[in-house]
């Protein structure tokens, strides 16, 4: 919330409140602080642009000039308790969309040594028909945002939030769109299409995935953090089942979901669904592995002996799934995702971990527990860790959407990102040390990082 917002709404809700508490002292400048209310109001419109969350004091704004212009002098006792019961209510409506949602989220800052530049990728694989639409000229897109160390004297503008701003659908997932209207001015700590840093001759790089049809967006905090800490990340969008996914023409699409009747439970819709983002993989570690191909020079730097991956919910069964199937991964990094399907014959032992939220012992985890136990066969062991209080969203964006109190309550009794901040820095650094060791065979440091943040070591299979 700007400051302008700030002065704005308590000016509004200061002068409203000064109708009801000290009504005779105002009586002869009720107009001149309608007026000023007014003032207030116009110069937030000039110099923020139109929020949804200042509806209500639109409609506050507009019973005190009622009051004060024309009803001044003709109200009679029940006229004037209406008025104060209106004013009251508005003010208290006044509150409620501040209170839930933030019309511009703040993200945690990367703590590492490195600033943040970004670019965009919007590929078309040729060899491949996209199965979900039906024009039969649909070639598959892939969608990537690389994230990356720049050089600290970079000059640029900063990364827009989330793909297709101005061209959004009416929602979002379930968020209508005016949600997003301010998302812009979101800092994501990335600067657009800033040089790579030349510290290293390549960087070593971390495949990102999203959980189902989540937007690589929600998982700029993360992402972004563990750029700070000397990695290239390439965040993927797979589109037609991420909730929002801009083209390579331009297009703004939205998820399209085919569902069988022999398919009840959904097991082999989402099994599907993870072989195609497996395809999405091998496309870009493909397109990285023959970089001289490329007119960009900046698949160059990254270094092709060094690709690893994680994700979160579908996205971190993915990266193991992915990793099983693929040799060329090196390293893989489970946040809390459920497999789907069977895995191929062993290439044999690779590093290997799962980090999780909270898991009760319902059957509801059983198809969670055993898809990662197949994991740890797969790879020969790996090491495991719980965020004691977090839960599944807790490692996204989403919860910084909402303004504190509502975090708060949804936190404790909704199990919808609590202790998200937290959990951040948690994942930020357990993946760091975890990723590094990996490229060093040195895990020394991961228990360590472990009992800072208090995570239980539930399991390592060694």
């Amino acid at each position: 919330m700007s400051t302008v917002n700030i002065i704005c709404y308590l000016g509004i809700v200061t002068i409203a409140s000064s109708f009801i508490l000290i009504p005779n002292r105002i009586a002869g400048i009720i107009k001149p602080l309608a007026g000023f209310a007014i003032l207030l109001a116009l110069a937030q419109l000039l110099m923020e642009g139109y929020y949804w969350q200042f509806l209500p004091s639109y409609l506050l704004l507009c019973l005190l000039m009622i009051t004060a212009f024309f009803l001044k002098n003709r109200q009679d006792k029940i006229q004037k308790k209406s008025i104060q019961f209106s004013i009251i209510f508005l003010i208290l409506c006044s509150i409620v969309p501040w209170s839930i949602f933030l019309p511009v989220p703040k993200l945690p800052k990367p703590l590492g040594q490195y600033r943040v530049g970004t670019k965009i990728f919007r590929w078309i694989d040729s060899n491949r028909h996209e199965q979900l639409t039906t024009n039969p000229s649909d070639y598959r897109n892939v969608v990537v945002q690389a994230w990356y160390p720049r050089p600290a004297d970079a000059i640029g503008n900063h990364s827009k939030y989330i793909d297709g701003l101005h061209n959004l659908p009416n929602k979002i997932g379930i968020l209508p769109r005016f949600i997003f209207d301010h998302f812009d001015q979101v800092e994501t700590h990335g600067m657009l299409n800033a040089q790579i840093s030349s510290a290293q001759k390549q960087w070593p790089v971390i495949i990102f995935l999203t959980g189902n049809e989540a937007a690589r967006a929600f998982y700029t905090g993360i992402v972004s953090g563990l750029v700070s800490h000397g990695f290239v990340v390439l965040a993927m969008d797979h589109p037609y089942e991420a909730m929002i996914t801009q083209l390579a023409n331009g297009e703004v699409v939205t998820p399209i979901e085919v569902h069988s009747s022999n398919d009840p439970d959904l097991t082999n819709f989402m099994e599907n669904r993870l072989n195609t983002r497996i395809a999405d993989i091998q496309y870009v570690i493909n397109k990285i592995i023959h970089q001289n191909e490329s007119a960009d020079d900046f698949l160059s730097k990254l270094d092709t002996n060094r690709i690893m991956i994680t994700g979160h919910s579908l996205g971190g069964a993915t990266a193991g799934a992915a990793m099983a199937h693929d040799p060329r991964l090196k390293a893989a990094a489970n946040l809390d995702g459920t497999l789907y399907g069977e895995l191929p014959e062993s290439y044999g032992p690779r590093p290997f971990l799962l980090l999780e939220s909270k898991k009760g012992d319902s059957i509801r985890y059983m198809r969670y527990e055993n898809g990662n136990q197949k994991l740890f066969k797969q790879f020969g062991g790996g090491f495991r860790y719980e965020i004691i209080e977090a839960d599944h969203y807790s490692f996204t964006d989403v919860p910084f959407f909402l303004a504190l109190p509502t975090r708060a309550i949804a936190g404790k009794f909704l199990n919808f990102g609590n202790v998200t901040k937290k959990t951040q820095h948690a994942t930020i650094d357990i993946l760091n040390v975890f990723f590094k060791g990996a490229m060093k065979n040195d895990f020394s440091r991961i228990d360590s990082i472990g009992a800072h943040y208090g995570l239980i070591q539930k399991q390592i299979i060694k």
